[in-house]
Formats: structure tokens, sequence, C-alpha cells
């Protein structure tokens, strides 16, 4: 027979709501010694909550809802094994969506899960955040302060400009990458690319839009001046670049065309030449973000855990391939 609550509270000695409101986050109404009981008695049983009476209880349930940015690969899925480990220390569990999901099925979604909590790893709209707010759910907006001046996103585009500068480019362009439309990371890293030229007295980059599609690839390359550093969105969008430079006939050493890319991907080592790129790890950021999300805002002792506390230094290095 499966165990509950009231075996619990008969093995503590304490009453069945005592027991419900210490194992929903009330702990705090009752002395350590009934605490500690009750923490006793769950762990000699093994006793394990059911999700759905808790979600009754608390308004929300024990699932963190990660909204995935519109071009999602291999580091991005890393980060959220890591968020997902960190997370389940602490009883929950993530779940994803789509970017490109529409308002009605973001609603569904929100209403019948009722979250913990919503990271947003791409923009919300307005319509989304009206949401959110009126059904109380903590929003987390990692794209907002990682794209922000001085940010990761940010930050990681500097980085490619500095080092294709110090490389002797004496020209910038910056490949953004069709699929990403929009994307807040995007704009940001391309930012970041701007204030570097600025700051070096180079002139604003050139802007080339790859669609990783042949036709499209070969003529946008194809139009680079001599002499020109490309910073890449990702090592994708830096392998369709390589890729479109060589059917041209395009060759890629310094001072003539220069490559680098983010994520220091897999895709980086089986490029031809093998491509430099921008690492980063994200193991303390992904951590702290979960430490926030299980922090209880209206709880006195965690009131000061927001995504403002997340570390902003940067967690980015170089890798140094061939391309530039």
């Amino acid at each position: 027979m499966a165990l509950t609550s009231a075996d619990v509270a008969r093995l503590a000695g304490v009453s069945r709501s005592t027991v419900s409101y210490i194992l929903n986050g009330q702990g705090h109404r009752f002395s350590p010694a009934t605490r500690e009981a009750v923490e006793r008695a769950v762990s000699e049983l093994g006793y394990v909550p059911q999700a759905a009476g808790r979600t009754l209880v608390r308004g929300q349930s024990d699932l963190v809802l990660f909204v995935l940015p519109h071009a999602v690969g291999a580091v991005v899925f890393d980060s959220v094994a890591i968020l997902t480990n960190a997370l389940a220390e602490s009883g929950l569990s993530l779940l994803m969506c789509s970017a490109s999901s529409s308002v009605e099925s973001f609603t569904t979604m929100v209403k019948t899960v009722r979250p913990r909590a919503v990271i947003a790893a791409a923009a919300l709209n307005a319509p989304e955040r009206d949401l959110l707010r009126s059904q109380g759910i903590r929003t987390i907006d990692m794209v907002r302060v990682s794209s922000a001046p001085g940010g990761w996103n940010w930050d990681i585009g500097r980085m490619q400009a500095e080092h294709l500068i110090q490389r002797g480019y004496p020209h910038l362009a910056y490949a953004r990458l069709e699929e990403a439309h929009d994307d807040l990371l995007m704009n940001a890293r391309e930012q970041g690319v701007r204030d570097a030229c600025h700051a070096a007295g180079l002139p604003s980059p050139t802007v080339l839009t790859v669609a990783l599609r042949a036709d499209t690839d070969l003529d946008a390359v194809g139009s680079l001046p001599t002499g020109v550093g490309v910073a890449c969105y990702n090592d994708h969008t830096a392998a369709a670049v390589l890729a479109a430079a060589r059917v041209i006939g395009r060759e890629v050493r310094s001072p003539d065309l220069g490559v680098i890319g983010v994520d220091n991907n897999p895709v980086a080592t089986q490029t031809s030449p093998r491509l430099t790129t921008i690492g980063y790890d994200n193991e303390r950021p992904m951590r702290r973000l979960a430490e926030i999300i299980a922090t209880d805002p209206a709880d006195e002792a965690g009131a000061a855990g927001s995504i403002d506390d997340l570390p902003t230094e940067s967690v980015a290095y170089l890798v140094q391939g061939d391309s530039t």
C-alpha cells in the first residue's frame, strides 16, 4: 500500500495537517523540534509527497518552465542539463518550451502546468508577460541579464571583435543566423562587436545574414571586402561562412579573411580550416540560477535572491583555431 501523509503524521506524533504545512513550505510556523520530527519520519519512511496535492495547496507545481532561445545548439542543452540536475537537488523538475510557440499554446501550458517559475532564455512578448504577471508566476528574465551591456552575450561579441582586431583585420563583419530571427542574444553579441569596433576607432561592422543555404550564403560571403574578420553568431554560422569561402575560392587566412564562431561546438573541430571560437562555462551561473528559483521569494531569509544576483563577469574563453 502506498504511503500517505497520515503515516508520516503517525510516526512523527503530529497531526496530518501539520505534516501538510511543513511539507508545503510552511515549516516556519512550527518549532524546530516539530519540523525535525516530521523530516525524520519522511526520511525513515521514504515518503514522497504527491505533486498534484502540492500543486493544489501551493497554487503552483514543482515544475520550472524554460523558454528555449530560437537557435538551439549543443551548448544550450548542456546548460539545460546542468540546470535540470541542480533543480532536482531541490525537488524541482525542468520543462522546456519553444520560443516560437503561439501565445495560445503558451497560455494553455502555463495554466495547465502552473509552474513554480518561468526562465526566459528568449524574449517574451507583451501578452506572455501579462499572463505570467496575472498568474503571479515568478519570471526569471535570463535573456535580459545576459544580453545587457556587460552581460555574457555582449561580452562574447566584444571578445570576438577584440581577437580579430588583435589579429590585424582592419575591417570587421558580423554574421547573423537567419533562423535565429531577431533573437536578443544575437543582437547583444552584434552590439558587443559594434562597441569594440567603436572603442578601437574602426568602422562599424558590415552585417551579413547566413541562411545555411548555399545560394544565399555564397553571395553574402562573396560580397565581403578583402581584409575582413567575421564574427559569427555561433559555430554553425561560422562553419557555413567557411564552407562558402571554400566554394568561391576565398582563402581563409590573415589578413585577407578571418572567421570566429561561438560555442566551442564539436563542429568547430571538423571545419577546414579548424575554427577559432569562443567557449564558455555555464556551470556556476546555472547552479546559481537553480538556487534562486528554489528560494521562496516570500521567505525573508531568501528575499535577496533574484535574477540580478547571477554572476555577470565573463565566463567565456578563446579557443584558438586556424581560421584567424
